[in-house]
């Protein structure tokens, strides 16, 4: 066979080749999905792996994956490799508990809105060529946990204060902590007027004390009527990768207990009156959502 015949079939292959790959990639369907892999407070592993849905008659090496959330960089999936005629690949993303609670803050200081970014860069047989971005809203409502708190009044001589709700906003955000203001709907039961001059508020997550709050004025609810106690809450934000990692741990699902305690006078006597606790479940969809912005 000569010289000109050989480089002949060498260019059809070659041609076919290319042809087979363009008709692949234009009727390719991938499907990535993440789960949950190792999780301590220093950083979360996902295990990632992308369908393809046929075999791809090429080497990729996706060299880097960057996850932001509300613009932070949050986390990264490097050196995922696709091998020749392989119809998946997997990787792992890590992510930065620290960095995931500075992208928390930014969320809140947006109204509790932002973004969940992926950047891909890669290379085909070693040539850099490959780049790209996924984005997918997200939008929550942290606070609707704590808001519509209800707690019967109980008691026989004296009867504790009923709290009727408590809607709440979000104060400063720092270095170290971030702010809740709340407004405790109060309705005091007893045929006398309850001063109330001071609180403690505490709120633990799955056996972490995660915030403490403080009555910021003293209110006097009247006899058989109605007041309303302004509270400050501080989140101890440093606390709060383990909480998050415990958080994953348990299947995106903590447990909330809300505990509440009143000094007030009665008879000109100060006394403490503890009211019932509450608990409340959390449940994310992390996972969901973030399959949504791979996707």
């Amino acid at each position: 066979m000569g010289i000109g015949k050989i480089l002949g079939v060498i260019g059809l292959i070659v041609f076919l080749w290319v042809a087979y790959l363009g008709y692949t990639l234009i009727t390719l369907t991938p499907q990535i999905r993440a789960e949950w892999g190792y999780v301590d407070e220093n950083t979360i592993e996902l295990d990632t792996t992308v369908y393809f849905g046929k075999s791809l008659p090429i080497s990729i090496n996706i060299k880097e994956a960057d996850l932001y959330w509300a613009g932070i960089k949050v986390g990264t999936l490097k050196n995922l490799k696709v091998g020749f005629l392989k119809d998946s690949a997997r990787g792992v993303l890590v992510l930065k508990n620290r960095e995931i609670v500075e992208a928390l803050k930014e969320h809140i200081r947006n109204g509790e809105q932002s973004d969940i970014k992926i950047e891909v860069r890669g290379s085909i047989f070693g040539i850099p060529i490959i780049g790209g971005s996924f984005s997918q809203p997200l939008k929550t409502d942290l606070l609707s946990y704590i808001g519509n708190i209800t707690i019967e009044s109980s008691g026989d001589l004296i009867k504790t204060p009923a709290v009727e709700g408590m809607p709440s906003k979000w104060g400063e955000i720092n270095e170290n902590s971030i702010e809740i203001l709340s407004d405790v709907k109060l309705y005091n039961p007893n045929p006398f007027p309850l001063p109330l001059f001071g609180v403690k508020y505490y709120i633990d997550a799955n056996g972490y004390q995660v915030a403490q709050g403080e009555l910021l004025e003293k209110v006097i609810i009247p006899a058989n009527g109605r007041g309303t106690a302004k509270i400050r809450t501080v989140v101890d934000t440093n606390i709060l990768p383990e909480v998050i990692a415990e958080h994953i741990k348990r299947g995106e699902r903590s447990e909330v207990t809300l505990k509440l305690t009143l000094s007030v006078k009665v008879l000109n006597q100060e006394m403490e009156i503890p009211l019932p606790e509450i608990k409340k479940r959390v449940e994310t969809n992390i996972i969901e959502q973030l399959n949504l912005a791979l996707g």
